[in-house]
């Protein structure tokens, strides 16, 4: 969808900078996109399924909601099943905070906002981080008039201060009110629309809009698992509380991606996954590292990092140095994209990357050049005195890393 919406984009507001002429007007169809969405995603599940059945060890599909018995039994609503081990994978959903008037209005969230049949008029995101921010430019960009309402004095907090407010910019630049700062103090429905009251540096403001989504963070999906006849704690927001090797208050039952919060990722989900299993079957005893997880806003341009920013790394006490270059290399120029900033946060003692934050094109793909030099304890001059293509986009990944020195 953030795909359909970056065509979208790129036809009807800068097609003539390439030289392309549109006669006409340029229409988005919903449907179309949404259709496309599905037959995409219905093939990835249909290889994932195809890949476990088609495994010599046998696989068993069972649907239904289950629950926890006791610490070794499980009811599926069909039948009780018994367990030696056990792991979790329930996922989570997003949080509804305690907002007057929002049980009395429908909303969206990251889910039902990918299957709408029109484009709304307008839309109020409630909530900056990750998902907020997404959505919130996807649907400017399908047509949308859209207010971006984030409660933190910037967007995406836990990234590079630098980086999230060159964003936001960049983020009006698409025609989207974005307000930091605020917090919604209610909600409430005014004929077909609805009206989203936040209190904004100390003044009341009142926005409004056909549609509102709700990204506000996230709960763990375990309210209905009756974890505690189980013997398994639950903590902040019901999320599992688990330890290095993913086990959690009952030794064998273990808990795997977003249901245990941290880093709710998909790539994270998938490097836990491997590590419960062995250790449920195998015994083997691995512990997860979360030190080089890397991290992605969907944007346009994509905000991706991986370790410390240069405030987390100066709070620790480090001295640090740090290498800055715009988003202005050749290739940049050369496909029409030129905004953003990469930053390297280097240890000054040893050359250690601790950080590597991307505002750029494909920033996404780019920062893995960092995740893979700062595996144990890579230095900088893995990245700096490495040849890279010309013209590519990777070459500012170098650029910055050479500024860091």
């Amino acid at each position: 969808m953030l795909r359909s919406a970056e065509v979208m984009h790129l036809v009807a507001r800068r097609a003539a900078e390439f030289g392309v002429e549109v006669d006409g007007r340029t229409r988005f169809r919903m449907k179309a996109a949404v259709a496309r969405k599905d037959d995409i995603v219905r093939g990835i599940h249909r290889s994932i399924h195809s890949a476990l059945e088609g495994r010599s060890e046998r696989i068993d599909f069972l649907r239904g909601e289950a629950r926890f018995l006791n610490d070794h039994e499980v009811d599926t609503g069909d039948q009780r099943l018994s367990f030696e081990n056990a792991i979790v994978a329930t996922g989570a959903r997003r949080a509804v905070p305690p907002i007057p008037g929002l049980d009395s209005i429908d909303t969206l969230d990251n889910r039902s906002a990918l299957l709408l049949d029109e484009v709304p008029e307008s839309l109020v995101v409630i909530g900056g981080g990750y998902v907020g921010i997404e959505f919130a430019q996807m649907y400017a960009r399908f047509g949308s008039r859209v207010t971006l309402l984030g409660r933190n004095e910037q967007l995406a907090p836990s990234e590079d201060t630098e980086l999230a407010d060159l964003l936001a910019d960049y983020l009006r630049e698409d025609g989207i009110d974005v307000r930091t700062g605020a917090s919604v103090t209610a909600v409430r429905a005014d004929g077909t629309s609805k009206v989203v009251s936040a209190q904004i540096a100390d003044e009341s403001h009142d926005f409004q809009a056909k549609a509102v989504l709700l990204a506000a963070g996230r709960v763990g999906n375990t309210d209905r698992l009756e974890l505690a006849s189980a013997g398994v704690t639950t903590g902040k927001k019901g999320f599992i509380e688990v330890d290095e090797q993913l086990r959690t208050s009952q030794p064998h039952i273990w808990a795997i991606g977003d249901v245990k919060g941290g880093w709710m990722f998909t790539h994270v989900a998938t490097y836990d996954g491997p590590i419960a299993a062995l250790n449920a079957v195998k015994h083997h005893g691995k512990s997860t590292d979360y030190r080089i997880v890397p991290r992605t806003v969907f944007s346009d341009p994509t905000l991706a990092s991986v370790g410390l920013t240069e405030a987390e790394a100066r709070d620790q006490g480090i001295d640090v140095t740090v290498g800055s270059v715009p988003v202005n290399g050749a290739r940049a120029k050369a496909i029409g994209e030129r905004r953003g900033k990469l930053k390297a946060v280097v240890d000054s003692t040893n050359g250690e990357i601790l950080g590597f934050h991307i505002l750029a094109p494909h920033g996404d793909d780019l920062v893995h050049e960092a995740v893979a030099a700062m595996q144990s304890g890579g230095t900088i001059d893995r990245i700096s005195k490495s040849i890279h293509v010309h013209p590519t986009l990777s070459e500012m990944v170098k650029a910055a890393a050479r500024a860091a020195k």
